[in-house]
């Protein structure tokens, strides 16, 4: 008799155990952080690139805040937009600052930090090129690689000048690799591009006819719903990731200076500028 009310028992409690496991493990779920990353598309690394680049990082934070850190990498600034809107990622690292503006703006994702450095659009020429001065590359073809933050900034740059150009004087590429061949090539007389890009132009020979305003550089921004407390850490974290050998590694991988905690007006007041009509 014993033996089978023990039996019973057991019968009795496994079913409520394995629900009780079934509705755990969606809590424990919940308590990872998406940790969302975009570089923009300027460039052409692939998914796994970018996975392999910032697992290191995702590491990093998740020691920080002794939580676990799902890292999601992105090259579809569309897809990136949207899981923003929805609030999808805890914590996000964007290269373009308009994304991650528009997040703090619309969505009110909290600046954590910002890497060293500030951002310009390039206009590159060839070094024989006749063009002096920004006045004169009114009428001239301008290349820009389409849907990108340097078209953006670029296009409000020239607004601002009163230089913008006819639409048939503008020649659209999908990546900036594109753009230094069709400057050197001739198929347009300036071209559109990044610092990092200008940088490697200039090493061969080439010419810079002037730069955008300076602007925000690459951002970690935290979702409304990330702790305080978490913020504060991760902050923390990544201003003093310049003071350890570990750190500096990291920093290496990242090619970045380092990081300061910025100011999150900067890139209100960047969007402001890139929407003027």
């Amino acid at each position: 008799m014993k033996f089978l009310l023990s039996t019973l028992a057991i019968a009795l409690l496994l079913p409520l155990s394995a629900q009780a496991a079934r509705t755990e493990a969606p809590q424990a779920a919940k308590s990872d952080l998406l940790f969302g990353i975009n570089e923009g598309t300027a460039g052409q690394k692939e998914f796994g690139d970018l996975q392999i680049k910032y697992k290191a990082l995702a590491d990093y934070l998740s020691k920080t805040i002794n939580k676990p850190v799902k890292l999601e990498s992105s090259q579809n600034l569309k897809s990136s937009s949207a899981n923003l809107a929805k609030g999808r990622y805890a914590l996000f690292f964007s290269k373009p600052a308009n994304v991650s503006a528009k997040a703090m703006r619309d969505q009110k994702y909290q600046l954590v930090a910002m890497a060293k450095g500030e951002f310009t659009v390039k206009f590159i020429v060839n070094a024989n090129s006749s063009l002096k001065k920004p006045e004169d590359l009114k009428g001239k073809r301008i290349a820009l690689a389409k849907g990108t933050f340097m078209e953006k900034a670029g296009m409000a740059e020239l607004r601002d000048r009163n230089l913008v150009p006819d639409a048939d004087h503008i020649q659209a590429a999908k990546f900036q690799d594109a753009i230094e061949f069709i400057v050197e090539k001739g198929f347009a007389d300036v071209g559109m591009v990044s610092p990092i890009v200008a940088k490697n132009w200039v090493a061969k020979g080439g010419g810079v006819l002037f730069e955008s305003r300076k602007m925000p550089f690459w951002s970690l921004i935290a979702s409304p719903d990330t702790s305080k407390d978490d913020v504060e850490k991760i902050r923390a974290a990544l201003v003093n990731m310049e003071n350890t050998d570990d750190g500096k590694k990291l920093m290496g991988k990242l090619g970045v200076k380092g990081f300061v905690p910025g100011n999150q007006q900067d890139y209100l007041d960047l969007l402001s500028w890139l929407e003027k009509k």
